[in-house]
């Protein structure tokens, strides 16, 4: 029923939502919830009779939006609830316990905190001591986790709890782990279900630029809410408003595209893997262009390399991933995998304790390493100091240190000696306040990242990390991430690691802002021609060349896609521009020729071929070429000698096996023919693998006279 409301609410019919909403919370057993639809309905039918009075209210337009912002409001709780009454697991039980026993108020959180660091008067012996200061982390672990859950669990706040919760953020109890564990706890809440105050408060949290750890969590959250719930922060003019503002601001736009970066570095995971268990590197025999038969001739060279004149740009991009630290995320994808393992301390089973700064301050690790000390220079001080790891990560190291033997543990807290075993800091170029924010956006994407992917119980909340997150595609963000340079600087990011469809997308939009820039049309052709979509590219290869005529580069791949698309006549045309910059180039020249024997112009083409045979130290692609034109000519005795040459090499491929069969069968030498053929078919998979390919040059073996029957007895002569 949720849809459906929410499709009524979509065609502003509230009257009809309303009653729906009324219906569906009528099987709560919340009263409030009830009553606060009831108001709604009731003022909204208010606003029905004094419209038909014809009644003037200079206030009308704004009730209206502010009802359609409760109805959305109200049906968010009412399913939400309905949810919650039914589900189970980590997040249903929390959010039953604080329904049955309500937990502390904001207010009181914050005394608890200040009691937890303010210890009694100072104990009198050290036992003592330690016991107290483990009390006093013990209470303020606890009231940390209270917060964590319960904001983490709760529907809209009313504007009492946003007043309270906004003093709490700025209270002097509240630790900068603290609050940082609070924004945590507003993001994930927002991704579950909207709450206007809620974000209003992460908007504030990213003013407090004194506190990184702060800020730069408000604003991924800022950046992760409005990706995942732009329909309704849409709904609010002043939210709308406030994000515009961001594009005014310099500093804030540079960290929300570093976030974008990061954000999108973390696909890298999920790419290398699926990349482990898919790709299987195809024979040659199994190539489909091989089971073409006009293409006989014709060796698709891979020439889609990258302009060389990109090579600074692309570094650029490269330095700017360096700065971030974010190259160590594909580094972190390891360490993930490592640390992976280490996930199932007690520690980890508390949903808030992923997004806890790291700190030797926690009962965990007190209890540990109180009467330890280490060198910075220690093993285990270079791990809790670096910024390579992630604070979950870091916490992982240190809970695994409890298990290990006494020599291993005196080992990781002495000074090392030698070489470093850790991956040293990313120095870097720029501004060092810069580089700290991207280490603290790093390390908290990182964070996130763990939690959803390894946390026990991550299966009961959607994985974001699954989604593209691809902030240019909202239209609330889209302004602010391809601002000025950052719509290039993404663009040159997707095409650099491969996304060569969303590449495509921007640069599409690009050339329009910059229709001038031939190197702009040149990439957006080049993700065209990726993409398979050749005659796209051959279009933005024309644009490329109208503005910088006769690149080579530009040419050679306008040249090839108009091959790749069957248009071997413009490619011929094209490639003779080609052969004027380097007359004598062997791959340019088979390309010719490749493209005149597709056009059934043998004689030019062997020209071509033998002329490469000549000059190639190895000619065997030009002679497989020169043996399919003598043999598609009826020239067979030709074609049988240039064969002989490629059989007498001491791999021969399954085709010339394939090939010379042909001419064989086609010369009336059947035995001699079958021969070949059995040699063919013992490179393949399977005989049928070898009968498919065979069948593939079936019109070719008509054009030599070579009839139906005879081609369908020799496939079952070969079974």
């Amino acid at each position: 029923m949720q849809k459906e409301i929410i499709q009524l609410l979509h065609e502003k019919r509230l009257k009809e939502a309303f009653a729906h909403i009324k219906e569906a919370a009528n099987t709560l057993n919340d009263w409030e919830l009830q009553s606060q639809i009831e108001t709604q309905q009731t003022t909204y039918n208010y606003m029905l009779q004094y419209t038909a009075m014809g009644t003037q209210d200079p206030q009308r337009e704004n009730i209206y939006q502010q009802l359609m912002c409760k109805a959305y409001e109200l049906t968010d709780k009412t399913f939400f609830l309905k949810e919650q009454e039914k589900a189970y697991g980590y997040y249903a039980d929390k959010f039953r316990k604080f329904a049955q026993v309500p937990p502390h108020s904001f207010k009181e959180i914050d005394f608890m905190l200040e009691a937890a660091g303010h210890p009694s008067p100072a104990p009198e012996n050290e036992t003592e001591k330690e016991a107290q200061t483990l009390q006093n982390y013990t209470l303020h672990k606890n009231a940390v986790d209270e917060l964590f859950n319960k904001i983490w669990v709760s529907t809209q706040w009313s504007e009492e709890e946003y007043q309270e919760a906004r003093l709490l953020l700025t209270s002097p109890s509240m630790a900068t782990n603290d609050k940082a564990v609070m924004i945590s706890a507003l993001t994930l809440n927002l991704l579950q279900i909207f709450d206007v105050r809620k974000f209003t408060l992460l908007l504030s949290a990213c003013q407090m630029s004194g506190e990184l750890a702060v800020s730069q969590r408000a604003l991924t959250g800022i950046a992760l809410v409005t990706y995942f719930q732009p329909e309704r922060i849409s709904l609010y003019p002043d939210l709308v408003s406030a994000l515009k503002l961001m594009a005014d601001n310099p500093v804030l736009l540079k960290q929300l595209h570093d976030i974008q970066i990061i954000l999108l570095l973390s696909r890298e995971t999920e790419k290398i893997d699926k990349k482990m268990r898919e790709e299987i590197i195809p024979q040659m025999m199994r190539n489909p262009n091989l089971r073409k038969p006009e293409l006989k001739a014709i060796e698709i060279e891979d020439i889609e390399d990258l302009n060389p004149e990109w090579q600074k740009d692309l570094e650029k991009i490269g330095d700017h991933i360096r700065e971030l630290g974010e190259l160590q995320m594909e580094g972190a994808d390891t360490y993930m995998t490592a640390f992976s393992q280490l996930k199932t301390y007690p520690f980890f089973q508390e949903a808030a304790h992923w997004f806890y700064l790291f700190s030797m301050k926690v009962p965990d690790l007190y209890q540990i390493y109180k009467d330890k000390t280490f060198e910075k220079q220690s093993l285990l001080g270079m791990v809790v100091n670096s910024q390579v790891f992630c604070d979950s990560d870091k916490y992982s190291f240190c809970l695994a240190m409890k298990s290990l033997p006494h020599d291993q543990q005196t080992f990781m807290l002495s000074k090392m000696s030698g070489e470093e075993i850790i991956p040293k800091e990313i120095d870097g170029s720029g501004n060092p306040a810069e580089r700290q924010v991207n280490a603290i956006q790093q390390q908290y994407v990182h964070n996130l990242y763990r939690f959803y992917k390894l946390w026990r119980f991550r299966t009961e909340q959607h994985d974001i990390f699954k989604d593209k997150l691809d902030f240019w595609n909202n239209p609330l963000l889209r302004p602010l991430i391809l601002k000025g340079k950052y719509h290039e600087q993404i663009a040159g990011y997707l095409f650099s690691k491969g996304y060569m469809q969303e590449a495509a997308a921007l640069y599409e939009t690009l050339v329009q802002k910059e229709p001038d820039q031939a190197e702009t049309w040149q990439k957006l052709g080049f993700a065209y021609q990726k993409n398979k979509l050749y005659e796209k590219a051959v279009n933005a290869y024309q644009q490329a060349d109208l503005i910088k005529p006769d690149h080579l580069w530009t040419l050679k791949h306008l040249a090839h896609c108009y091959k790749l698309s069957g248009d071997f006549s413009k490619a011929t045309q094209v490639f003779q521009r080609v052969l004027a910059f380097d007359p004598d180039n062997l791959n340019t020249l088979m390309q010719v020729g490749q493209c005149l024997a597709a056009q059934k112009e043998y004689a030019e083409a062997i020209k071509l071929f033998f002329k490469v045979e000549f000059l190639e130290s190895h000619p065997e692609k030009a002679r497989r070429a020169i043996g399919w034109c003598y043999f598609m000519s009826g020239k067979y005795e030709e074609a049988i000698r240039m064969y002989e040459k490629l059989l007498a090499l001491e791999k021969p491929q399954a085709n010339d096996w394939l090939n010379s069969g042909h001419v064989y069968l086609a010369m009336g030498q059947v035995p001699q023919a079958l021969e070949h053929y059995r040699k063919a078919a013992a490179d393949c998979a399977s005989t049928e693998e070898f009968i498919s390919l065979f069948l593939a040059d079936k019109e070719a073996l008509s054009t030599q006279g070579i009839s139906d029957c005879q081609i369908y007895l020799i496939t079952d002569i070969l079974r």
